[in-house]
């Protein structure tokens, strides 16, 4: 399935898609954490970070997207993700969570768009293969750096 590269934000994104896994690095070698997820025919399962400082990815994949929980039952975010050439979903809850919007562009294999609102929203640029790994692999990032704070002061 390919490479996904890019940045999200300003964090950069380096990631191989396999048809059993997804695994790689956001952000820098200081800054950055490990991605390490199984991909079964009907589920994502893994950890993006650490073992200290990291989140459990347990997610659902269907025909209309991904859906599932990222964190703990108490201290996660539950992640909602659809789409065909437009992709939009949610990660977190009505109030204390993330909007992303995100657009395939199938000629130039590149995914651009926006999660969050426009003043205090990042912006993504990432190219790859398939567009809805692509688009999680954007949620993963970003949620990352919202939930350790990395992110929050960056204005990016």
């Amino acid at each position: 399935m390919g490479e996904v590269t890019g940045r999200v934000g300003g964090f950069s994104v380096r990631v191989e898609i396999t048809s059993g896994s997804i695994t790689g690095r956001i952000g820098g070698m200081l800054r950055g954490a490990d991605l390490d997820l199984s991909i079964n025919e009907d589920s994502i399962t893994g950890r993006v970070g650490g073992g200290v400082v990291g989140k459990d990815v347990n997610l659902n994949l269907t025909d209309s997207g991904i859906y599932g929980r990222l964190g703990g039952s108490v201290d996660g975010q539950d992640l909602r993700l659809s789409g065909n050439c437009s992709y939009t979903g949610r990660v977190g809850g009505s109030t204390l969570g993330f909007d992303c919007h995100l657009h395939w562009d199938e000629s130039a294999k590149m995914m651009s768009g926006r999660f969050g609102g426009s003043a205090m929203g990042h912006d993504v640029q990432l190219s790859g293969e398939d567009p809805l790994f692509v688009a999680l692999v954007a949620c993963l990032t970003y949620y990352y750096y919202k939930v350790t704070g990395r992110g929050s002061n960056s204005g990016k």
